[in-house]
C-alpha cells in the first residue's frame, strides 16, 4: 500500500506500521505487533498511544492485558477534516502576517471615449474624501464635448469632496482661466518652467492622457511610479506660484 496519504494526515512512519499492522491482526496483545512491524517495544508503546490520541486505536483489558485494536480507517477522515479545521483557524492569523503584493499593472483606452472612462475610473478607486495630484492638460482649440465633460467630471468630483493640486503651465494660465475659472476644491499653482501636462497621480495609480490627433489614456498601476511622479509634482510645487 502506498502510505504518502497517511503522512500527508500527519501519520509518522512508526504509526503507519502500527496501525496497518492492527488492521490485519485485529484485535491483538503488543507481542504479535512488536514481531510483525520488527520495531522496537519503546518505538510502539508510543505509537500505539499517539494513534489512541487520534482515535485510530482502542484497547480493552482481558486478564489484567491491554488487548489492541484498530479504529474503523473512515476515522482517518476525522484526522485530515482536523487538519484542515487547523489551518483554516490559522488563516487569519497568518494572512494578517502577510505583507500585500504590490498591485502592477497597465490600461491602454484608445479615443475620446476611452480617455472619459479612464478619468472616470477615478471615483471608482479612490475613497471619498481623499486627496490627488494633477499636471494639468490644457488644450486649445479644444472641442465643445470635451469641456463639458471636464466641468462634469468636476460636478462629481465635488460630491465626492476629493481635494485637488493642480500644476499649470504659466504660457496655459490664460485658457485655464477662460475654461475653468477657479474651480472650487482645487488648489492651483503655476510654473514658468515647463511643466509635464495630462498626468494625474491618485493612489497608487497614474493617469497619463493626450488629446492630440489620436486620443489615448494609460493608467499605471504602481506604487513605486507613483511615488516617483509625486516627488517630480511636490518639488515643483514648492517653487510654482
Amino acid at each position: 500500500m502506498d502510505t504518502a496519504i497517511l503522512k500527508e494526515i500527519g501519520l509518522t512512519e512508526a504509526q503507519i506500521k502500527v496501525y496497518l499492522t492492527l488492521l490485519e491482526l485485529g484485535t491483538t496483545r503488543t507481542g504479535p505487533i512488536l514481531q510483525k512491524t520488527g520495531l522496537s517495544g519503546s518505538v510502539v508503546y508510543r505509537a500505539i498511544e499517539e494513534l489512541i490520541e487520534k482515535g485510530l486505536v482502542s484497547y480493552t483489558i482481558r486478564a489484567k492485558t491491554k488487548h489492541f485494536a484498530a479504529t474503523e480507517p473512515k476515522n482517518l477522515l476525522r484526522l485530515w477534516e482536523d487538519k484542515k479545521t487547523r489551518i483554516e483557524e490559522a488563516l487569519p492569523e497568518l494572512e494578517a502576517k502577510q505583507k500585500p503584493a504590490e498591485k502592477q499593472e497597465t490600461k491602454m483606452y484608445l479615443g475620446w471615449k476611452g480617455i472619459q472612462t479612464a478619468y472616470n475610473s477615478i471615483f471608482d478607486s479612490l475613497p471619498k474624501g481623499s486627496e490627488y495630484i494633477t499636471f494639468a492638460a490644457i488644450t486649445r482649440n479644444e472641442p465643445e464635448n470635451v469641456t463639458i465633460f471636464f466641468k462634469n467630471y468636476h460636478r462629481k468630483r465635488l460630491t465626492m469632496d476629493y481635494r485637488v493640486k493642480l500644476i499649470v503651465n504659466k504660457e496655459d494660465k490664460n485658457e485655464f482661466v477662460k475654461k475653468y475659472g477657479l474651480l472650487p476644491g482645487i488648489q492651483t499653482r503655476f510654473v514658468a518652467d515647463y511643466a509635464p501636462t495630462g498626468i494625474t497621480i491618485y493612489g497608487d495609480n497614474t493617469l497619463i492622457v493626450t488629446f492630440e490627433e489620436n486620443p489615448m489614456a494609460i493608467i499605471i498601476t504602481s506604487k513605486q511610479i507613483a511615488e516617483h511622479f509625486k516627488k517630480i509634482f511636490y518639488k515643483m510645487w514648492t517653487q510654482a506660484k
